[in-house]
């Protein structure tokens, strides 16, 4: 038997750019301007409110991966009272399945809490006009202006009334 030849494996990956290819480029903040995140942990009359706003966006990514797809767009965490959680749904159809699953709802959000105090209840409330998104206008083209002896044709052939 004749032994097989040695075969070397190049650890280097291969990588193939396409002609097409340009790297984006990742924007820079302007000088002298910082996000809104770092602005609202270095006020110290905004820090309560940041702390609020990451319980409520840990609340939410828990809502979100608790409800199934289709009523992911219709609900959303309102408001965090003290250990009661409030969720604003689009209508009456995802707020009644909403309260179908509060039980295991408030089990998932007692996981994830962030805080001392414990979630004692959810609330459901109906909030339509928060889901609505306004429709885009399309502008109509413009006509141009009826000539006077069209006018005057489509006023003799018209019975008097």
């Amino acid at each position: 038997m004749k032994p097989k030849p040695a075969t070397t494996v190049d650890p280097r990956p291969r990588i193939t750019v396409s002609r097409n290819f340009t790297p984006r480029r990742v924007p820079r903040p302007a000088p002298g301007v910082a996000p809104i995140q770092t602005l609202l942990r270095q006020n110290d009359a905004l820090k309560p409110f940041h702390h609020q706003l990451e319980q409520i966006a840990t609340l939410q990514k828990t809502l979100f991966d608790a409800v199934p797809t289709g009523l992911r767009k219709g609900c959303r965490v309102a408001a965090l009272e003290g250990s009661l959680v409030v969720v604003a749904a689009a209508n009456g159809a995802v707020a009644a399945k909403l309260k179908q699953m509060l039980p295991r709802l408030l089990v998932q959000f007692c996981e994830h809490r962030l805080a001392a105090e414990p979630i004692t209840g959810i609330s459901v409330i109906v909030q339509p006009e928060y889901f609505v998104v306004a429709a885009p206008t399309k502008a109509l083209p413009s006509r141009a202006p009826l000539p006077m002896e069209k006018l005057a044709q489509l006023a003799a052939s018209l019975d008097d009334s």
